[in-house]
C-alpha cells in the first residue's frame, strides 16, 4: 500500500484498452495468422543471404592474404627474426588485418537491397 494525501492506495496492474490483462492480449496476438512473404521478398532474402555468405568468404580470404603477405614479406623475404620485444607490434598488425576483414564484411552485407529494388521497380512502372 502506498500513502498519498493521507489515503492508502493499493497498487494494481494496469489493464489494456480493451479491459483485459496483458496476457490475454499476447494470446490474441499469437493466434493471428503470420504474414507470408511475397515472392519478391523471398527472392530478395535469398539473394541477401547469398551476398552475405560471399562477403564473409571474401573477408576471410582478405584477412588470410594480408596475414600471409605480412609473414612472408617480414620473416622470409627480409629475413627478420621473431623478436619478443616486437610481439606487440606484430599483434597490432594482425589486429589491423582483422579490422580490414570486418570492414569488408560490413560493406558486403546488403541492408539497402530491398529499398533499392523497390525504388527501381517504382521508377520502372512510371
Amino acid at each position: 500500500a502506498k500513502a498519498q494525501d493521507g489515503a492508502a492506495m493499493e497498487m494494481q496492474p494496469l489493464k489494456s484498452e480493451d479491459g483485459g490483462d496483458g496476457d490475454e492480449k499476447d494470446k490474441k496476438r499469437a493466434n493471428l495468422p503470420k504474414k507470408e512473404k511475397s515472392v519478391l521478398q523471398g527472392k530478395l532474402t535469398k539473394l541477401a543471404v547469398q551476398i552475405g555468405k560471399a562477403g564473409l568468404l571474401m573477408s576471410a580470404i582478405t584477412v588470410i592474404i594480408l596475414v600471409l603477405y605480412f609473414v612472408i614479406d617480414t620473416f622470409w623475404v627480409q629475413k627478420r627474426p621473431w623478436l619478443a620485444e616486437c610481439t606487440p607490434i606484430y599483434i597490432q598488425y594482425f589486429v589491423k588485418f582483422f579490422i580490414i576483414g570486418v570492414t569488408v564484411l560490413v560493406v558486403a552485407v546488403p541492408e539497402g537491397l530491398p529499398l533499392a529494388v523497390t525504388i527501381s521497380l517504382a521508377y520502372s512502372v512510371k
